[in-house]
């Protein structure tokens, strides 16, 4: 099923070729580059410029120039090739290697599309210089330019304008189209040039008409993604929640459903509305979505059989989460509710959590039945029911309740509690408070539970004597209700376990898991007893959707030079099928680099696993520059595609990546893990630095006088600590960094309770060779290497006071810093247009002092004249 939108009708491309002129011999000075001349084109055509029929076009407010500023900068592809074809008024039309030179039709308008691709080697600021008589606009990667008439002394000179061409490093499109003239004599033809910017030597260009590209962060935030999926019962359809950036700026997102065996698109809804939350009904063909407006939402089904849709919640505010009950006929679902404000506007602070703004919300369960909408309430009273899940016969339900509890880490409670439906009575299963998730079991009689090797007094510890667990590692538990024993069930696993599901189909249970660099998902037989790795086809896999009824699985996922796939797995072969591969046609031209495993030998004896990312065209007799990039929080890097930090952009700018994951890191093993907590750089600096000394000495290509570092927030802290311990360095980054221990300790929203688990047993009035002695604000004095602190200035994670103090103490030292903050962004930068913003400044850092060309961030950040 082919769905269409309103086409972008009208195209042509200019193909250029370009001479490569050698560069001035080093020391000379550098004279301005020669204008690079634009002679072959791809071009397509002619399209008709056809005025609405109406007997005075100028009251009708449409006239030819009208028309032709509104066509689109570049029809179809965004990256033509010869041979490429577009649909016109009169069929379809093909672009074709030519010349900026055409017969014009005599009595009417006619329209010429013109494309040609530029390679820059560095940022800089080129010129493009049009001469031509008849009206002509053009784009820059799909932003229009401002063409300029430029002056000349000669009175019969030829028209000529001129636009500043902005060129980050990369391949760029150059899109021009024209519009014949009737009343000029003139030829219709264009002669088209180049200049490279200042500082830019001759060869900085190469004009082509090839659209193999790198990719860049437009790219990768705009091109479709993946969202939830969902599998109807008998696994034969996918509901698919996709989204993109269609025009660079708004979010547009969208529901497919495909048959899981073939791909084929059976149906599509699309709307203004966001649609969220696909889930199934457990009976029939029906699916159900939520759609939000102005505060209240609405949960739909569509039965897939008859054709209709139909609200079964409507208008409600303040909704939450929302599950079927297993026999389709009711839906539960959560209702929040929060304290009206102290009108003295005062707040008496009850807990650390209490700073939190939304901690003092609550929330309670509903249940309504279909048909006929009746109502009932399911929980009630001062604490909210958390991670609640059914039985699958619908008689039981599971849920959480968690309480302040300062005196026991993590400093709250975790009780979990079993509700018979049929009387709302409930009765304690569990108090733990290491225990975070709970699945029933085929039988009622067994609980599936997910939490950390502390839980049950350590059971799951798979660790030498007195050593402290990483809390933050993810073991399960089988608990029987009957007997009230627990069985550990992950503890020989070496993966860390996360998200986990008993299925139905086959009764086995799935959990997708940090497998060192991967992330995969593993399936566990209660019978047997053992661990099987799934084959989803991707490197790392975000979620496995499963079918209720049928051995069928859909995952989701990317691989390191893969952007996001669906996968239909068949669970009794373990075999994956590609499903859906959304952008295929973005990333149709785009050239990426090699990653691979490199695992070097410390001098400790460790072993450091890591991984690699190479320019694409890696040469290597030349030299490039390095950036180190390691993990924050305790999850190691993995080898996902794109993320808030692309290292394949990083690499398509001519840097080699290198990733280790040294010490504390889940996905190794407890013990690995474990050497998070409390180190806070003792064990991890050192790594990272013998790991990139080894690398320099196994990579001759990587140059290590042009090494830069990075990490955010516990990454952003180890990238502070580091260049206190080492001028190995020549440009570091720090996104949300930690400068103080024991000042993100107090003041983060999350702080003690990171803590509680990174900082186990350990505070500032007791552990001050920790809390002063780790931290890099001490040591401030210390740091020569040229540092940029990065920050969201609402981030309430690690507050930006953290990178205040740093800024402050390295200002008053007079080191090279540089500080910017993100304005109205937390922890992560997710509004579209900053995260560009915040991704180039990053890139511009990094070229100002690894590849010492400063333009670019100096475009971004000039120098204050009033400061």
């Amino acid at each position: 099923m082919k769905v269409l939108r309103p086409s972008l009708f009208l195209a042509l491309t200019l193909l250029l070729t370009l001479p490569v002129l050698a560069a001035e011999e080093a020391g000379k000075e550098e004279p301005a580059a020669d204008p690079i001349a634009v002679h072959e084109l791809l071009t397509a055509g002619p399209v008709p410029i056809l005025l609405p029929a109406f007997a005075d076009a100028e009251k009708a407010g449409r006239t030819a120039d009208d028309l032709f500023e509104a066509l689109p900068a570049l029809p179809q592809h965004e990256w033509p090739r010869a041979d490429d074809k577009f649909q016109g008024a009169n069929g379809s039309i093909a672009w074709k290697a030519g010349h900026a030179a055409w017969q014009a039709p005599a009595d009417s308008h006619e329209v010429r599309y013109l494309a040609f691709y530029i390679q820059s080697d560095r940022w800089q600021k080129a010129t493009l210089t049009v001469t031509g008589e008849h009206p002509v606009l053009a784009a820059l990667n799909g932003e229009k330019l401002s063409l300029a008439k430029k002056d000349s002394e000669e009175e019969d000179s030829p028209k000529t304008q001129t636009a500043e061409l902005t060129l980050p490093l990369g391949k760029h499109l150059v899109a021009l189209r024209t519009m014949n003239d009737p009343e000029l004599e003139t030829d219709w033809s264009f002669e088209l040039s180049v200049t490279p910017g200042e500082h830019a030597q001759d060869g900085s260009l190469v004009v082509s008409t090839s659209p193999e590209h790198h990719a860049d962060i437009n790219l990768i935030l705009n091109a479709p993604r993946l969202g939830q999926v969902g599998l109807s019962p008998d696994g034969k359809l996918a509901a698919i929640a996709l989204s993109e950036y269609r025009n660079g700026k708004d979010r547009e997102s969208w529901i497919e459903i495909r048959d899981t065996e073939s791909g084929e698109l059976k149906y599509l809804w699309r709307s203004q509305e966001n649609p969220s939350q696909l889930v199934w009904l457990p009976v029939g063909l029906r699916l159900g979505w939520q759609t939000s407006q102005d505060g209240k939402a609405t949960v739909w089904v569509h039965d897939l059989k008859s054709g209709t849709v139909q609200a079964v919640l409507e208008d409600v505010e303040d909704l939450g989460s929302w599950r079927w009950a297993p026999d389709g006929g009711s839906l539960f679902y959560e209702i929040n509710r929060s304290p009206d404000p102290d009108p003295r506007k005062v707040k008496h602070v009850l807990h650390p959590a209490d700073r939190q703004p939304w901690w003092r919300g609550r929330s309670h369960l509903m249940q309504i039945f279909v048909p006929g909408g009746l109502t009932r309430q399911v929980t009630a009273g001062p604490l909210s029911p958390n991670g609640w899940r059914l039985s699958r016969d619908g008689s039981r339900m599971l849920f959480f309740t968690s309480a302040p509890d300062l005196e026991n880490r993590p400093y709250f409670d975790n009780k979990l509690w079993m509700m018979d439906l049929a009387t709302l009575s409930t009765e304690l299963v569990l108090d733990d408070r290491w225990i975070g998730d709970a699945v029933f079991g085929p039988n009622n009689d067994v609980v599936l539970l997910q939490g950390s090797p502390s839980a049950f007094d350590g059971l799951g510890r798979n660790l030498p004597e007195g050593m402290q667990a990483n809390d933050y590692g993810g073991q399960l538990y089988l608990y029987d209700l009957k007997t009230k024993q627990p069985t550990a069930i992950s503890k020989d696993l070496r993966p860390d376990v996360g998200w986990m599901q008993w299925s139905e189909a086959d009764d086995m249970i799935y959990a997708r898991t940090t497998d060192t660099q991967y992330s995969n998902f593993y399936r566990y037989d209660p019978k047997k007893k053992d661990w099987k790795k799934l084959d989803t086809g991707m490197e790392y896999t975000n979620s496995l959707a499963l079918a209720s009824d049928a051995r069928i699985g859909v995952a989701r996922g990317t691989s390191a030079t893969t952007p996001n796939r669906l996968y239909t797995v068949d669970l009794k072969k373990n075999r994956p099928r590609l499903l859906l591969d959304p952008g295929v046609e973005n990333y149709r031209d785009v050239e990426l680099g090699k990653v691979e495993t490199w695992t070097t030998t410390l001098d400790k004896g460790m072993d450091l696993d890591g991984f690699v990312y190479y320019p694409p065209g890696f040469d290597a007799s030349r030299k490039y520059p390095l950036i180190v990039y390691y993990y924050g929080g305790t999850s190691p890097v993995t080898r996902d595609f794109g993320g808030r930090y692309p290292k394949n952009i990083w690499a398509g700018q001519d840097f080699i990546v290198y990733v280790p994951n040294p010490s504390g890191a889940t996905g190794y093993g407890q013990e690995f893990a474990a050497r998070h907590v409390n180190d806070w750089g003792i064990l991890t600096a050192g790594e990272v630095i013998e790991g990139a000394k080894n690398f320099l000495a196994a990579h001759p290509y990587a140059d290590a006088e042009k090494v830069g570092c990075m990490g955010a927030s516990y990454g952003g802290f180890l990238t502070e600590y580091l260049v206190t311990q080492t001028d190995m360095f020549a440009a570091a980054i720090s996104h949300a960094g930690i400068s103080d221990i024991s000042s993100y300790w107090g003041e983060g929203l999350w702080g003690y309770a990171y803590g509680a688990r990174a900082l186990a047993h350990s505070f500032p009035w007791k552990d001050r060779e920790l809390f002063i002695g780790q931290s890099p604000l001490f040591h401030a004095d210390q740091i020569t290497t040229p540092l940029l602190l990065v920050h969201g200035d609402s981030d309430t994670n690690v507050p930006k006071g953290e990178s205040d103090q740093l800024f402050t103490a390295l200002k008053l030292l007079g080191q090279d810093v540089d500080y910017v903050q993100i304005q109205g962004q937390d922890h992560w930068i997710l509004d579209h247009e900053q995260r560009i913003v915040w991704h180039n400044t990053i890139l511009a850092y990094f070229t100002k002092y690894l590849k010492d060309q400063p333009q670019w961030w100096d475009e971004m950040y000039p120098e204050a004249e009033d400061y």
